[in-house]
């Protein structure tokens, strides 16, 4: 549950991210019109114990459009295009996300849960694990190798603050939406799997590996989020699992 307070920040938060990607001209007004469905969405969304499966699906659509950059009004700058990192990398290109950023600021604040006193140590060793099991995988699909080299300061500090806002974006949409309501309706353990696929299946358009990556990603993303009871620990441990990806293995992945 939430108060107005989380309501308060988020409204205070996104007008400031909407207003500060207004004047730089990475947004119109059209654009910050979502933020009315945004937070009277958020607040049902955070405020009810359980939604109906039609309140549901307009919260979850409208996080989907803007993750997928479809609502219309954001001009997203490119920070680096058809980048390659490696010789046989496939190529990468990085933006800057005004629609994710405005999603982040209006919704983390409203979902983002209270810490449950919980066992740190349990939490890490699933982060731990998590991060080596989407590495095996990785390495034994084929999907990357380790890099000898790596991509200096500057480009792994471009990346991780971009990704960042990328990597919220997601974990609000996944486990601050999508498990929060399907833990209501199926339970937490069905919650946590079947989000986890769910996850791996949006990396579908990459490719089969990719995919399974991700979901495999996605159970431990999951699993410190519901034993936690936060996002907080999905969000740090998704980013640390890209950050590792970005600077020590090939990326975004081999051709």
């Amino acid at each position: 549950m939430t108060d107005l307070r989380h309501w308060g920040l988020a409204l205070a938060l996104s007008v400031i991210t909407g207003l500060a990607a207004l004047f730089a001209g990475h947004a119109e007004p059209p654009g910050l019109a979502v933020l009315l469905p945004l937070l009277g969405l958020g607040l049902i969304a955070a405020t009810r114990g359980t939604i109906g499966p039609m309140t549901a699906t307009i919260v979850i659509g409208l996080g989907v459009i803007l993750s997928l950059h479809l609502w219309p009004g954001f001009d997203n700058p490119p920070i680096w295009q058809d980048r390659h990192f490696c010789r046989d990398c496939l190529p990468h290109s990085l933006y800057l996300s005004a629609d994710q950023a405005l999603l982040v600021a209006a919704w983390l604040p409203l979902l983002l849960g209270r810490w449950r006193a919980t066992r740190p140590l349990s939490l890490l060793a699933a982060g731990l694990a998590t991060i080596a099991a989407a590495i095996a995988l990785g390495i034994a699909t084929g999907l990357f190798r380790w890099q000898s080299g790596w991509p200096g300061v500057s480009l792994l500090t471009l990346f991780a603050a971009v990704n960042l806002v990328t990597v919220a974006a997601e974990e609000v949409l996944f486990r601050g939406l999508i498990q929060r309501h399907l833990l209501a309706r199926l339970g937490a353990v069905h919650a946590w799997w079947l989000t986890a696929l769910i996850f791996g299946l949006a990396h579908l358009p990459f490719c089969v590996e990719f995919a399974a990556v991700a979901t495999v990603a996605g159970l431990g993303y999951g699993w410190v989020a519901w034993k936690s009871g936060s996002l907080w620990p999905a969000i740090v441990l998704h980013w640390l699992v890209n950050l590792l990806h970005f600077s020590l293995f090939s990326y975004p992945m081999l051709a």
